[in-house]
């Protein structure tokens, strides 16, 4: 019996070993399956991690190309403002200088203008005046220079003509000649008296006058008369008189 209990333990020891070693077989088997996996895992997480870092690469690379462009963009605007705004500047500056041009040209304007209504006869509206008369021997003619003024307003125009008169001896007989304009410039040789002819004047309160006129032969000047007509009627007169070939003197005849 003894024998029997013994043979019994003998057999049941390799079967415990057996189970034992198969335990251990599948727990190796279970770490080795466990750790590929994690290997895989790994491996495919740096795949991903890998596959999203280019992407964020990519994205940062477009960013800062775009962020670029953006400032170039913008310093090139900020160029051309600044040279827009250069060009205003100098505009401004030359528009500003030329306001106070203007500005200046304006009050000297209005300085002759209260000058030359200073000079405006009194009168009625419309008086017409001779404000400066001169007649001086050139040569074979007579040099004038004349100023009317006319106490009117701007827009309001008189029209009609200017007669000088002579007035002296000649062949010892008292005469009276109307003279007439010449023709070139004095002290050249194309100057000569033209045929009879009224001289025209139109303006509305100032009027300038100069010339020459032809001189009768043999006439021995005494004076001249400058008569300003309109509608045939003689509105005003002046006269110079001549004491010497050189002298003259002006008398006024309104009427």
């Amino acid at each position: 019996m003894g024998s029997n209990q013994s043979n019994a333990a003998g057999k049941r020891r390799p079967a415990k070993r057996w189970a034992f070693w198969q335990r251990v077989t599948w727990v190796l088997v279970w770490v080795v399956a466990m750790g590929l996996g994690f290997a895989a895992g790994q491996h495919i997480q740096l795949g991903q991690a890998a596959k999203q870092y280019a992407n964020l690469q990519t994205d940062f690379d477009v960013t800062v190309a775009q962020l670029r462009y953006d400032m170039s963009k913008l310093a090139a605007e900020k160029e051309a403002l600044q040279s827009r705004l250069s060009v205003e500047q100098s505009t401004r500056r030359s528009l500003e200088e030329s306001i106070q041009r203007a500005q200046g040209d304006l009050a000297k304007a209005n300085e002759r203008l209260a000058f030359y209504d200073q000079l405006l006869p009194p009168g009625p509206s419309g008086s017409v005046s001779i404000r400066a008369l001169s007649i001086q021997p050139n040569g074979a003619f007579l040099a004038y220079r004349v100023l009317l003024t006319r106490n009117a307003q701007p827009g309001s125009e008189f029209n009609g003509h200017v007669e000088f008169v002579a007035n002296g001896e000649k062949n010892g007989e008292s005469v009276k000649i109307t003279l007439n304009p010449a023709t070139g410039q004095a002290g050249e040789g194309s100057v000569a008296a033209s045929a009879a002819q009224p001289l025209p004047v139109s303006f509305d309160q100032f009027q300038r006058l100069e010339g020459l006129l032809s001189m009768p032969e043999g006439l021995s000047l005494t004076s001249v008369t400058l008569n300003i007509i309109e509608e045939g009627a003689v509105r005003v007169s002046r006269s110079v008189n001549f004491s010497g070939p050189d002298a003259s003197s002006e008398t006024d005849e309104t009427s």
